[in-house]
C-alpha cells in the first residue's frame, strides 16, 4: 500500500468519525428540544388550569390562603376547647380501692329512681362491669385509668336516663376500648413470596386521639322520656354521641285491640277438625261478632299506650385535656412553693 492511498484512507477514517460525532450531536439536540417542547406544553397546560381556578395563584390567593389557614386553626382550637368541656382527670387509685368504689357506687346507681319498683334498674344490676360488682374480681392494674374512665361515662349515661323519666334500664354492656391498637399479625400467617409487606397504622402527628367508651344500652321509655334522654345526651358537658339507636312498641295495642291473637288461636282450632262441633263454633262466632260491637270510639289512647323498647349505641368522648392540665398543675406548685421560700429567706 502505498503512501497516498494510506492518506486517504486516513482522511476517510477522520471524516466517517467526524461525521458520527456530528450526527449524535444533532439526534441530541433535536431530542433534548423535543422534551422541551413537551416540557413547555406540560407547563403551559398547568398555568392554564391554575389560572381557571376560583382563586387566582398570585399574591392576593396566598394571602387569601394564609387567611382562611389561620382562621381554621383559630375555629379548630374553639372546637376543641368547647368538645373538652367535659374531660376530667381522675386520681391515681390501687386495685382494691377501685373494686370497692365500683360496688359501693353501683348501689347509688342501683337506687336512682324509676319505673322498675321505683328505681332505675332491677336488683342486682351489674353496670356492665359484672366481673368486678358482682363476682369479686380485682382489677389489674394496668386497666385502672381505663375503669375509671369508663365507670364514670356509664354513670354519666345511667344518671341522664333517670332524670330523663326512662321507666327501667334492662340491659347495659361496654363494648371493647376504641384506643385498642390493632394486633399485629400471626406469626403463624406466613406471608407470599414478593408479597409488600402490610403498612402500620399510622399515629395522628398530633399524637394519640381521645379516648372513647363505647357502650350498649337497653332500657323501656316513653316518647317524652326518649325525647329528654336525646335532649339530655346533646347537652351534657361530657361529649356524647348517639351512634345508632332503635325503638318499638313493647307491644302491639292494635293488634290486641283487635283481636288478632284469638282469631289466629280460633283458625288453630278450627283447622285441627272441628272437634267443639257445629253447636261451638256458632258460640265463638256469637261471642266474636259481640266483641267486635262492644268496640266503639278510641282504638288507642297514647296516655295509656306502651312503652317504647329503646336500644342505644352510645360513644362518650375524652379528649385528654384535663390530663394534660393536671400534668402542669405539679409545676406550677412547685415554683409557687419556691418563691415563697426564697421570699422567707430574703426577710
Amino acid at each position: 500500500m502505498n503512501k497516498s492511498k494510506i492518506i486517504l484512507a486516513s482522511v476517510g477514517g477522520v471524516t466517517l468519525i467526524v461525521s458520527l460525532v456530528l450526527a449524535y450531536l444533532i439526534w441530541s439536540a433535536v431530542s433534548e428540544k423535543g422534551e422541551r417542547i413537551e416540557e413547555l406544553d406540560g407547563a403551559i397546560q398547568s398555568a392554564n388550569s391554575l389560572v381557571k381556578l376560583p382563586v387566582y395563584p398570585g399574591p392576593e390567593g396566598i394571602k387569601a390562603f394564609e387567611e382562611n389557614a389561620a382562621v381554621y386553626e383559630e375555629w379548630r382550637e374553639d372546637a376543641r376547647r368547647v368538645a373538652s368541656i367535659g374531660d376530667i382527670a381522675f386520681e391515681p387509685t390501687t386495685p382494691p380501692a377501685l373494686k370497692a368504689f365500683l360496688v359501693d357506687d353501683a348501689r347509688r346507681l342501683s337506687a336512682l329512681p324509676g319505673g322498675a319498683d321505683g328505681y332505675i334498674v332491677k336488683p342486682e344490676f351489674p353496670f356492665g362491669f359484672r366481673e368486678y360488682v358482682l363476682d369479686g374480681k380485682l382489677p389489674a392494674q394496668a386497666d385502672l385509668a381505663r375503669l375509671q374512665r369508663e365507670w364514670f361515662d356509664m354513670a354519666t349515661v345511667v344518671e341522664a336516663l333517670s332524670k330523663s323519666g326512662v321507666i327501667e334500664i334492662t340491659d347495659l354492656s361496654l363494648s371493647a376500648s376504641a384506643n385498642a391498637v390493632e394486633e399485629a399479625p400471626k406469626e403463624g400467617r406466613r406471608q407470599k413470596k414478593g408479597a409488600k409487606p402490610q403498612p402500620k397504622a399510622e399515629v395522628a402527628s398530633e399524637g394519640v386521639g381521645p379516648s372513647v367508651t363505647r357502650m350498649n344500652v337497653v332500657f323501656r321509655a316513653m316518647p317524652q322520656a326518649l325525647v329528654a334522654a336525646a335532649n339530655a345526651f346533646m347537652s351534657a358537658k361530657r361529649f356524647i354521641v348517639v351512634d345508632d339507636f332503635t325503638f318499638v312498641r313493647e307491644r302491639d295495642e292494635i293488634m290486641e285491640k283487635l283481636g288478632g291473637d284469638a282469631k289466629k288461636a280460633g283458625e288453630q282450632q278450627y283447622g285441627r277438625g272441628g272437634r267443639r262441633g257445629r253447636r261451638g263454633r256458632q258460640e265463638e262466632v256469637a261471642e266474636e261478632s259481640a266483641e267486635s260491637s262492644a268496640m266503639s270510639g278510641v282504638v288507642t289512647d297514647p296516655q295509656n299506650a306502651p312503652a317504647f323498647k329503646v336500644s342505644m349505641s352510645i360513644s362518650v368522648y375524652d379528649f385528654c385535656s384535663a390530663e394534660a392540665g393536671a400534668a402542669e398543675v405539679p409545676n406550677t406548685e412547685k415554683a409557687e412553693v419556691a418563691d415563697m421560700e426564697k421570699t422567707e429567706g430574703q426577710q
